[in-house]
């Protein structure tokens, strides 16, 4: 069976990003299965990490993350016993350039961003630490057992595997043009570059080890670009950043930092020269922390929408009349640096 899910909040085939991905879940497990029964399948460009959830009546637990590299499959964290709900969510990880992609639903449940976590409940996620994600239920409808994601492509394991090998190869700075799934010259020439320089064994197979050598050449290359926040404060802060994309403003938020770390907030090098951002510190039960009686907050003059839940908002006029908040965001100016670390203090 195969139900869709929403991506970056659209639904499935509609496409709302110049990067052609739409999100498909597919789900064929039994009514009663146990973790080793369940397994998620990577038949996308990207290497994902993916989170499911379970609800049994008034009861709930969020788990993950389990790592799925293109074309593979792995055990999913948890599977429902009889009479719970099963639910998933998976995204992009941010080795590759460009917004992160979400399969996401509309099932709100509490995850960790920066680590592996096990959670119960789900409501009140900000103000317990966690962040929260859209998850999507799971229909039951034959004896597989095996969730698919997958692009608009469709690909099979074997062509999510050259996708995959594909997209690495241009996070990491390769020209490879059409990330199709099909070993073109452009994708053989530049493996082949990469296996040199690389001192790896020549082959155009593209295997689960090759792809794992991408990977991590792809990720340190990540280390070079993009807009980093630190926390350098002993408290919680919660930050939300504001950039202009086809000629119109859009923020984004909340960006979880823990004290004494950075988060990427931006993830591809700074094309342009201004980037906005604003911030808050919260106490341990998650209310906005008070320094003097006043809140601690890091902001600036350019107002920008946001709203308390998780957003992405297109435009900065007229929030109050959206349903918006019109928080005072700090202008950056980051020249001509295609990196840019901020901190918090």
């Amino acid at each position: 069976m195969v139900f869709g899910v929403k991506k970056n909040g659209m639904r499935l085939g509609i496409i709302k990003t110049w990067i052609a991905v739409c999100a498909f879940v597919t789900l064929l497990t039994p009514q009663t299965a146990n973790a080793e029964t369940v397994k998620l399948c990577n038949y996308t460009s990207y290497v994902l990490e993916a989170a499911t959830a379970l609800q049994d009546g008034n009861a709930s637990q969020s788990k993950g993350w389990v790592r799925m590299f293109p074309g593979k499959c792995e055990v999913a964290p948890q599977a429902p016993s009889s009479g719970a709900e099963l639910f998933v969510y998976a995204r992009s990880l941010k080795v590759h350039a460009g917004d992160v992609q979400n399969f996401t639903g509309a099932e709100r449940f509490c995850i960790r961003n920066d680590t592996d976590f096990d959670i119960n409940g789900r409501r009140e996620c900000r103000m317990r630490g966690h962040a929260a994600a859209d998850f999507s239920p799971a229909e039951y409808s034959s004896k597989k057992n095996q969730i698919f994601f997958s692009e608009s492509y469709n690909f099979n394991s074997k062509q999510a595997q050259v996708a995959g090998a594909q997209r690495l190869l241009s996070d990491i700075g390769y020209e490879i043009g059409l990330i199709d799934g099909f070993a073109g010259r452009r994708t053989r020439d530049s493996l082949k570059d990469f296996q040199l320089k690389n001192d790896l064994t020549q082959s155009q197979i593209i295997t689960q080890d090759l792809l794992a050598r991408l990977f991590e050449a792809a990720e340190a290359k990540s280390q070079s670009r993009g807009l980093q926040l630190c926390n350098d404060t002993p408290h919680l802060v919660w930050s939300a950043i504001g950039f202009v994309s086809k000629d119109n403003f859009t923020t984004q938020g909340w960006l979880k930092i823990p004290s004494g770390e950075c988060i990427r907030a931006i993830n591809k090098s700074l094309l342009d020269r201004y980037y906005f951002v604003y911030a808050e510190a919260v106490d341990k039960q998650g209310k906005p922390l008070l320094q003097s009686g006043k809140p601690l907050f890091w902001g600036g003059t350019f107002d920008l929408c946001t709203k308390p839940t998780r957003f992405t908002i297109e435009g900065r006029n007229e929030c109050a009349e959206k349903g918006f908040d019109k928080t005072g965001f700090m202008k950056i100016d980051t020249g001509k640096e295609q990196k840019w670390i901020m901190r918090f203090e």
